[in-house]
C-alpha cells in the first residue's frame, strides 16, 4: 500500500509563517489533513487537483472578479481541496460575504494573510513537515511490527496481538474465524456487536462508524477476516497499514499453531497404516476419531491417492502441504488423516456432512489442488489422483484403499480413456479387473474379437478401430466413415469383412455388450503390454 505522511490544517497554523494568519472562513474544517501544497493563480483548477492540497495565491487570476473567485473556491470544494490561503493587500483587498459563507457551509478552511508572505518558504516548511511526517510513519511502522515480532515469541500470541491492535489504535477489533467465531476486544454487548456486525456485512459507512478490513491469509488460503471499526474518527492510511501488519502476524501465529499440530498428526501415520491394512475394529476406528476430535461424526469415508514424482525430496515441506490440503478439505466438510508410502500421498477422507453430494465435493478439491497457485510454487509436481470406492462403514477402509490403487494402476495404463478420478467411473474396466484377477481375461479376448485382432497383425490392418468406431456411432455408417476419415465404400468393405470374422449379428444387444467388453478388455491388456500372449494363443488354436 501507498502512504504518505499528512498533516492537518491546524498544525499548519501552528508553524512560524501562520503567525499573523486567519482562519477567516470554514474553522470547522481546520482538522482537513494536507498531502501537499500548491500555488495556484489560475480561475481553472478542476483538473490540476487531486485532492488534500493546500491551495496559495496571490489573487493575481481574477482580482476583483467576484465570480471567478466564488467558482474558484466551489471547484476547490469539490477537489477536496484542504484549504484556501490568500495574500490580501496586492489584488485583492477582502474576501467576499457570499465566498465566506459559500466555505461556511462547507467547512472549507479560508485562510488570509495581512501582509505579503514568501509562498517559497511556506511551500518548503510545509513539505519539510511532511516529509518528517512520512519517515515517523515508517518508525513507527518498524516500531510496531517489532513489537508484533516479541508477541509472537510469547504464549498465547493470537489473543495478544488482537489486545495490542485495540490499544495502538484506540478502536474496536473484530476476528472473525472461517467457522464463525467471533472475537472482539473490547467486549461489546451483544446489541452492539449485532448493530456492528451487520454494518460490517452491509459495507457501510457513516458519520459515525468507519472501518477497514483485512484477510488473514496462509498457504494461499483465507483463514479468517480481520477488523477494525471506529466510531469516531476517519480510518487512515497509517491504520490500514497497522491492520496489515496485524494481519500477517495473526497469518504467522496461525500458521505456526497449524505447523505443530500437523507435526503431532504426523504420528497418527502408523495407526492409519494398520487401518488401511484392515487391522481395526470398528469400534477402534471411532474411538481413536473421538481423540482426535470429540466433535467427529463420520458419514462414510473413502480412500484419495496422490502421487507425487518427486515426494521423497520434499519431505521438509510436506507438512505445509498437508497444512494447505486439509484446509481446502474441511472447507467441504471432509476431515483429513494422511498417511505417506514411497511415492504416494493416502488420504482418508471422512465425510463430515449429508454423503449425496460427497463425490462432488471431492472433484472440487482436487480441481482445486491440480491449479493451485501454491501447488505450483512448491517442489511437488505432477501429481495424480485417484479416489477409491465410498464405504459407509469405516472398517470396510481397506477395500475402498484397494479400489483406489486399482483405479490409479488404470488411470496410469490408460491415461487418454480414463480422465475420471473415481472407481465408480471406472464402469467397463471394473468388470475387465475382475476378468483379469480371475484369470479369464485373455481367453474372454480371443472369444470375441480374437479373429479381427489375428487379421489385422497379419494384414497390417485397422478392422479393430473400425470395428470400434462403428458401435460407438450406434450403427451409423455415414457418421463411422467420416470420424474414420474414409469413403463410405471403404466401410462397406470393412464391414464386410468383420461379418466373415465374428458374424453378421454382431449388432445383437448381448453379442454387441461382449465385443464392446472384449474391446475395453484389449486395451487395457494392450496397456498393460501383455497382449501378444492372447494374440499367439489364437495362433496356436
Amino acid at each position: 500500500m501507498n502512504f504518505e505522511g499528512k498533516l492537518s490544517v491546524q498544525e499548519i497554523l501552528q508553524t512560524q509563517h501562520f503567525e499573523d494568519a486567519k482562519v477567516i472562513a470554514g474553522e470547522a474544517g481546520i482538522h482537513r489533513l494536507i498531502r501537499w501544497v500548491h500555488v495556484l493563480e489560475v480561475t481553472s483548477i478542476q483538473n490540476l487537483l487531486n485532492g488534500n492540497e493546500l491551495i496559495l495565491s496571490t489573487g493575481v487570476g481574477w482580482k476583483e472578479d467576484h465570480n471567478s473567485f466564488y467558482s474558484l473556491v466551489q471547484q476547490s470544494i469539490n477537489a477536496n481541496a484542504a484549504g484556501l490561503c490568500i495574500e490580501l493587500g496586492t489584488y485583492i483587498s477582502k474576501i467576499p460575504q457570499k465566498i465566506i459563507d459559500l466555505a461556511n457551509s462547507h467547512d472549507f478552511p479560508i485562510i488570509v494573510f495581512f501582509k505579503k508572505v514568501k509562498f517559497i518558504d511556506i511551500t518548503q516548511e510545509i513539505h519539510s513537515l511532511l516529509i518528517k511526517k512520512h519517515y515517523q510513519i515508517i518508525e513507527d511502522l518498524e516500531e510496531y511490527s517489532s513489537n508484533l515480532n516479541q508477541l509472537l515469541l510469547s504464549s498465547n500470541p493470537h489473543k495478544k496481538i488482537l489486545e495490542f491492535l485495540h490499544d495502538y489504535l484506540k478502536v474496536t477489533v473484530f476476528y472473525i474465524s472461517n467457522q464463525g467465531e467471533i472475537q472482539i476486544i473490547p467486549k461489546k454487548t451483544p446489541i452492539e456487536q449485532e448493530k456492528i456486525l451487520q454494518a460490517l456485512q452491509r459495507e457501510e459507512v457513516t458519520s459515525s462508524l468507519h472501518s477497514a478490513h483485512q484477510s488473514v491469509q496462509a498457504l494461499d488460503h483465507t483463514f479468517a477476516d480481520l477488523f477494525i471499526v471506529s466510531e469516531r474518527d476517519e480510518i487512515t492510511e497509517f491504520d490500514s497499514l497497522i491492520l496489515d501488519r496485524s494481519a500477517i502476524a495473526l497469518a504467522q501465529s496461525l500458521l505456526r499453531e497449524l505447523y505443530i499440530e500437523e507435526q503431532r498428526k504426523t504420528e497418527e501415520g502408523e495407526w492409519v497404516r494398520t487401518w488401511l491394512a484392515g487391522k481395526n475394529s470398528e469400534e477402534q476406528i471411532h474411538k481413536y476419531l473421538l481423540e482426535i476430535d470429540p466433535n467427529l461424526r463420520p458419514n462414510g469415508c473413502t480412500v484419495l491417492l496422490c502421487k507425487a514424482e518427486n515426494l521423497n525430496k520434499v519431505t521438509s515441506e510436506f507438512n505445509y502441504f498437508k497444512l494447505y490440503t486439509r484446509s481446502i478439505f474441511e472447507r467441504k466438510g471432509i476431515f483429513l488423516l494422511t498417511h505417506i508410502e514411497k511415492d504416494t500421498i493416502i488420504f482418508i477422507l471422512l465425510n463430515n456432512r449429508k454423503d449425496n453430494d460427497f463425490k462432488y465435493r471431492v472433484q472440487e478439491v482436487i480441481d482445486h489442488l491440480k491449479g493451485s497457485e501454491f501447488i505450483k510454487k512448491q517442489k511437488l509436481s505432477h501429481l495424480e489422483f485417484s479416489v477409491g470406492k465410498f464405504v459407509n462403514n469405516l472398517d470396510y477402509v481397506k477395500s475402498s484403499y484397494h479400489t483406489a490403487k486399482e483405479t490409479m494402476s488404470l488411470r496410469e495404463k490408460m491415461p487418454n480413456e480414463l480422465l475420471n478420478y473415481f472407481y465408480e467411473d471406472l464402469y467397463i474396466f471394473r468388470l475387465v479387473l475382475a476378468a483379469n484377477s480371475q484369470g479369464v481375461l485373455h481367453e474372454f479376448i480371443h472369444d470375441y474379437i480374437g479373429p479381427v485382432l489375428l487379421h489385422d497383425q497379419q494384414n497390417n490392418g485397422e478392422l479393430l478401430k473400425t470395428l470400434k468406431v462403428y458401435l460407438q456411432c450406434k450403427g451409423a455408417k455415414k457418421e463411422t466413415a467420416e470420424q474414420l476419415h474414409i469413403v463410405r465404400q471403404t466401410l462397406y468393405h470393412r464391414l464386410d469383412r468383420l461379418y466373415e470374422l465374428i458374424g453378421r449379428d454382431f449388432m445383437e444387444p448381448y453379442k454387441r455388450q461382449a465385443i464392446e467388453a472384449s474391446i475395453s478388455a484389449y486395451e487395457y491388456a494392450s496397456a498393460s503390454k501383455f497382449s501378444y500372449e492372447y494374440i499367439s494363443k489364437f495362433k496356436s488354436s
